[in-house]
């Protein structure tokens, strides 16, 4: 594989520019994506650029044993991992590791985890030009050469897929199969409950005990559980909020809302049986976590109770 003569060094220093970017919680993505669909060459450099990012923090003693003597890979690339220019230069950090490490990628047929066990987001580009967000304490299991089989283990992805009719993505998440061949949509996992919502385009969903996949359009949810799937009409601007520092929900399961804010704050929460059939609409400020389950207490009219690093929240006694 060979970097594309037309992708030159400013484009790449504005891919490194906008991975470190992603990175934090402020990140500007709307701005992002106006750079994306300036030039479709600005897709090719931050694919290249985020794959570099992947092959670095996945496969660092490969990459270390084909570097000069002189020329290291920090201990721990984050949380500023993408300094190019310290490392190696930019152009030929980028040539480099497109030549050495996006081969490692695309190459290998075996599964590739990746893991976010940070408290920010990780930004991800796969082979067959998807980008995933990947939420805090979330994992994705990639398979095939052309990243075409993703598994979302746990935790929460917002996957935006490059349209191309000649193949299919698929996402699975415990026993729901979502099939795509161009879309925008974040899919969530937790506590044995599932949600899957669409910001743009359409997706197929396959479920237990239904007979056909069922369709999802943009503005609308699909959550499925304990009880029977819930297909609800939501606000676009509801679904991967969480990018943008906000949990946002419609009618969604308290187990789901309690297993996000786990994520956030730290602490397990577990849902007591006596509220554990209630849902929650609305939007809860993330921050650095610690007010979550309060905020949602205080919405819900419920009670939280502190017990070391877990709390319990319960009716009202």
């Amino acid at each position: 594989m060979t970097a594309r003569t037309d992708m030159d060094e400013q484009m790449l220093d504005q891919a490194i520019a906008w991975q470190a970017a992603l990175e934090q919680d402020d990140a500007d993505w709307d701005a992002y994506l106006a750079w994306l669909e300036a030039d479709p060459r600005h897709r090719e450099a931050f694919d290249s650029i985020a794959l570099v990012d992947a092959a670095i923090t996945d496969n660092r003693e490969q990459i270390k044993s084909v570097l000069a003597p002189d020329l290291t890979v920090p201990a721990d690339p984050r949380p500023n991992r993408w300094r190019p220019r310290l490392l190696w230069g930019s152009a030929i950090a980028a040539s480099l590791a497109i030549l050495v490490a996006g081969p490692i990628l695309r190459s290998n047929a075996d599964p590739v985890v990746y893991e976010n066990g940070g408290t920010t987001n990780r930004s991800l580009a796969l082979a067959n030009g998807t980008s995933v967000i990947l939420a805090p304490s979330s994992r994705i299991v990639v398979t095939g050469k052309d990243a075409g089989a993703i598994e979302l283990a746990r935790g929460e992805a917002y996957f935006d897929v490059r349209h191309d009719p000649g193949r299919t993505l698929t996402v699975s998440a415990g026993t729901y199969r979502i099939s795509d061949i161009g879309t925008r949509f974040s899919v969530n996992l937790a506590s044995g409950t599932f949600r899957v919502g669409v910001a743009e385009g359409v997706v197929s969903v396959d479920a237990p005990g239904v007979a056909k996949p069922v369709r999802l359009g943009a503005g609308h949810q699909l959550v499925g559980g304990s009880g029977p799937l819930t297909l609800v009409p939501v606000d676009v601007a509801q679904i991967g909020s969480w990018r943008g520092g906000r949990l946002s929900y419609t009618d969604a399961p308290l187990a789901l809302v309690a297993a996000d804010i786990s994520r956030y704050s730290g602490k397990a929460v577990i849902v007591d049986p006596s509220v554990e059939k209630k849902h929650f609409s609305g939007s809860l400020v993330i921050g650095d976590g610690s007010k979550l389950v309060g905020d949602l207490a205080g919405v819900m009219g419920i009670e939280a109770q502190s017990t070391g690093n877990a709390v319990r929240l319960g009716a009202v006694r």
